[in-house]
């Protein structure tokens, strides 16, 4: 008798365990907050224009880039969503992100190189700029070439190597 008391007593206890569990890893893991999304990133001077939602292969999450250009020039890339799934993808995603966002502005939108190690994300990341960039290009003017990409009618993704785990 004593000892079917201490098993459900255990189950018991086990049980509570389990349904108080909350993984830290699960759900939209933390960013650094230079890279967060919100209603104000990446917005600057001129037409601003956000990009077609895009989801990482693998199920890791979803972005969605914001900028702003003037004159022909990208004056601020930014992001309007950014969900990633897990520890490891926000760590990915928060060290990848600052350094496509240059190239895009280094570049003014024509190319990327994608970061070894996070293609998914820099693929993902392509598909939502050319959207960006194919809406401001639709307002004409000085912004109409912005839309042609790379002259091949998209944004070039460069080299990469590897895949987002």
């Amino acid at each position: 008798m004593r000892r079917s008391a201490i098993v459900l007593a255990a189950t018991a206890a086990g049980l509570g365990f389990v349904l108080a569990y909350h993984p830290s890893g699960g759900g939209n893991a933390a960013l650094p907050a230079s890279i967060a999304a919100s209603s104000k990133s990446g917005v600057g001077a001129g037409v601003t224009a956000v990009g077609t939602d895009q989801p990482l292969q693998g199920g890791l999450g979803d972005i969605q880039v914001r900028i702003s250009a003037q004159n022909g020039k990208i004056t601020s890339v930014g992001m309007a969503t950014l969900n990633v799934h897990g520890p490891q993808s926000a760590q990915i995603t928060g060290s990848v992100i600052p350094q496509l966002n240059q190239q895009v502005v280094a570049s003014n939108g024509r190319s990327i190189h994608a970061v070894s190690g996070a293609t998914y994300t820099s693929q993902a990341y392509a598909r939502s700029l050319q959207a960006a960039l194919d809406k401001i290009a639709a307002t004409g003017g000085s912004n109409a070439a912005l839309g042609t990409g790379n002259g091949n009618g998209g944004v070039a993704v460069t080299g990469g190597g590897g895949h987002d785990d």
